[in-house]
């Protein structure tokens, strides 16, 4: 099939194109439960990905008048400076025609990193693809969903409070308060014990700032809950999740992470029981929260699975060195 490979700089992209876009990706991913895209929130992905800025390149795919596909390309700013994310979508219609084939080596070639990610979801024709452009799986993500109005089992409740009896409970919703900044530094960087490989991450405040702003530009609201050690005063343990305001009904889940010195005192399962509790008082538009674990993880598994989570979703990481 013949078609014509165009770049666009994000910042130009128009409503109508992104329109076409949202509706090559959520086809795509027909059958994968996600919360899809609307014209809106694919702009706002492509102008900046969870703080890592905006894409650094978008190209389009027209066999014809038609918009069949796209990719774009994401440059790592933090940790993993070597690397780069490629993401697209095309069309049913149009795929097994060579259209991704094209697009991916345009993507490649507008960067010299050498360290290539191209994720794809499960049992979608993406997964099937992209190993044929020479790449290899490096792992995966599982995704799980809680129907949140789902009232938790009061034997649970009782058992993990009385676990965390010795340890209080604070809240904020929005950008981090200054005068908690330094917890919350301390408590992002102990999701590195997490049975994941990469880079060690490290959450400066001008990094925490730039997530939070990002997330404003996204239409995003941050919900936080610190726990912490009664007598010590030590900050213990984090849980943070995101809802999407432009489509509330599924929020994400971000990092939940509990201090080595801390645990064994089911604060993971406390935390995670207060922001349900949080979200059905706050948040009657929240219907489901989603949360991704790598399978290698069995502590958290296990709190969610108590929890009532059900998988519904596997993301799938692929990556090539050059």
């Amino acid at each position: 099939m013949t078609v014509e490979i165009t770049r666009v700089d994000v910042a130009d992209l128009d409503l109508a194109t992104a329109t076409a876009l949202a509706r090559i990706d959520n086809a795509a991913l027909d059958g994968v439960p996600l919360r899809h895209h609307t014209a809106e929130t694919f702009l706002l992905d492509c102008r900046d990905r969870n703080g890592e800025g905006p894409d650094a390149g978008l190209w389009l795919a027209h066999h014809g008048p038609s918009l069949v596909g796209y990719a774009a390309l994401t440059l790592n700013l933090f940790e993993n400076l070597d690397g780069a994310k490629i993401l697209g979508a095309v069309h049913p219609d149009h795929q097994r025609q060579g259209v991704g084939r094209q697009l991916m080596t345009t993507a490649e070639a507008a960067t010299d990193r050498p360290r290539l990610r191209a994720p794809a979801w499960a049992g979608t024709p993406g997964q099937q693809a992209v190993p044929h452009f020479g790449y290899t799986r490096q792992g995966s993500h599982e995704v799980r969903r809680l129907r949140v109005r789902t009232p938790q089992p009061p034997d649970l409740v009782a058992a993990a409070e009385e676990a965390t009896r010795d340890y209080d409970l604070e809240r904020f919703i929005g950008p981090c308060p200054d005068e908690l900044l330094g917890d919350v530094r301390m408590l992002r960087e102990v999701i590195n014990d997490a049975p994941e490989p990469g880079e060690w991450e490290a959450y400066p405040p001008e990094r925490i700032r730039r997530y939070e702003e990002s997330l404003a530009r996204g239409h995003q609201t941050p919900y936080t809950i610190i726990a912490r050690h009664r007598t010590t005063g030590e900050a213990a343990a984090i849980t943070m999740l995101c809802v999407h305001d432009l489509r509330p009904s599924i929020a994400a889940q971000e990092d939940t992470s509990v201090v080595a010195g801390h645990r064994g005192h089911r604060l993971g399962l406390r935390l995670k029981l207060a922001m349900l509790d949080w979200l059905r008082e706050e948040r009657p538009d929240v219907e489901y929260t989603d949360t991704w674990n790598v399978p290698g993880n069995a502590p958290m598994i296990a709190i969610n699975d108590a929890l009532g989570c059900r998988k519904v979703a596997e993301t799938i990481s692929f990556r090539k060195v050059r």
